[in-house]
């Protein structure tokens, strides 16, 4: 019997669960990889009158389930001009486990593709997954999203940051370094010699939430990036809704609201990439390009008021890539990748030129799960 791309429905639930089962019986797929055992959506659920929203499908062959994947639908502004984009988003199936379903992954990408023309992928874990493998093949246009990240508190950062965890050697120069001061001392000269001084006469706020008043900055600036998502108070709230642990500040220069930024502080237990640190996190923003530099200020100030140790942030567009260097903070091998489809990249051609005019952060994709 053929595999059937199907939306996922309410009957489908127990074979979705037998489907996960199998996956963790075969190893290799964590749990947060599983797909969701509940055909409702819980994060954007579609209801009448809200455009962006997530769709279920799955990959049915007979009774069972053998794949899944998630379509969220969202408006971004490309050139100026609205136009839909539908996010590829937790593609799974029973190939990874069973060789004899290795074509599912690129059957319910063609089926999604179907579905969906303008399809993009965002995250990914890096151009080595198998994903991005497969977009690459399937010719889509790829390209990493900037990483960037700054030190406030070198000893924590030396003692728990992964890559000076991986080997005995790194770890015990990381612990010298702590201890003796000597990596203390060479954060702390990077930091100031990368910093510009910071601008004066900014006022920041910190807000529960974005109101109508907001939107006037999204008008002014969806047209000076070459694509970007939906910024309005309306789908901002549901991204970043009150009940999280989302921190929304404000930043005003001359009593003239510039800019806005979404961030996180959160205390990480036994990350594999931060270890215990608490660590800062530049989720979304927006301003003009021309202030982007004060409104990172205004965040990596407010987080370091805080006490966090680390904060990151990635940012695809060049103006607010430079505003975090000036800030800063150092850029580093993302593992954070935009996939654009055939349609969409040639909507962004040339692609390898125009991308870091393309404005992406981690406030976009699935939002930032993993911080």
């Amino acid at each position: 019997m053929a595999i059937a791309i199907q939306p996922y429905g309410a009957d489908l639930i127990p074979a979705v669960k037998a489907f996960n089962q199998r996956l963790a019986a075969g190893g290799g797929v964590a749990p947060e990889f599983h797909f969701p055992e509940n055909n409702i959506p819980h994060w954007l659920p579609q209801l009448e009158g809200r455009r962006i929203h997530q769709e279920y499908y799955l990959a049915v062959d007979g009774n069972c389930v053998r794949g899944g994947f998630i379509l969220k639908y969202q408006d971004f502004f490309l050139h100026g001009k609205p136009q839909p984009l539908v996010y590829y988003h937790l593609p799974v199936s029973e190939g990874i486990i069973n060789k004899a379903y290795a074509g599912v992954g690129v059957h319910m990408l063609r089926s999604a593709l179907k579905l969906q023309p303008m399809l993009f992928a965002l995250g990914m874990g890096g151009f080595d997954r198998p994903l991005p493998q497969m977009l690459k093949a399937m010719g889509w246009s790829l390209c990493a999203v900037p990483f960037y990240f700054r030190v406030n508190h070198p000893a924590k950062f030396l003692r728990e940051v992964a890559p000076l965890r991986e080997t005995k050697s790194r770890r015990l120069l990381a612990a010298l370094a702590a201890v003796t001061g000597v990596g203390w001392a060479g954060i702390k000269l990077t930091n100031s010699l990368r910093t510009s001084s910071s601008e004066r006469g900014l006022f920041v706020e910190q807000v529960e939430g974005f109101t109508e008043r907001d939107d006037d900055l999204w008008k002014q600036c969806r047209e000076h990036y070459i694509l970007i998502a939906d910024r309005a108070c309306t789908t901002l709230n549901l991204l970043y809704p009150r009940s999280k642990n989302f921190l929304c500040i404000k930043v005003s220069r001359a009593s003239r609201f510039i800019g806005w930024a979404v961030l996180l502080d959160t205390q990480m237990r036994d990350n594999k990439y931060f270890g215990n640190m608490r660590l800062g996190s530049i989720v979304d923003c927006l301003a003009l390009p021309e202030n982007a530099l004060a409104v990172m200020q205004a965040a990596m100030q407010f987080l370091e008021q805080r006490g966090v140790d680390l904060i990151i942030s990635n940012q695809s567009h060049h103006a607010w890539g430079g505003a975090l260097k000036s800030s800063g903070f150092l850029e580093t091998r993302s593992n954070f990748i935009f996939g654009a489809s055939k349609p969409l990249a040639e909507l962004l051609s040339p692609f390898q030129n125009n991308q870091n005019q393309v404005f992406l952060n981690r406030g976009d994709g699935d939002g930032p799960v993993n911080l």
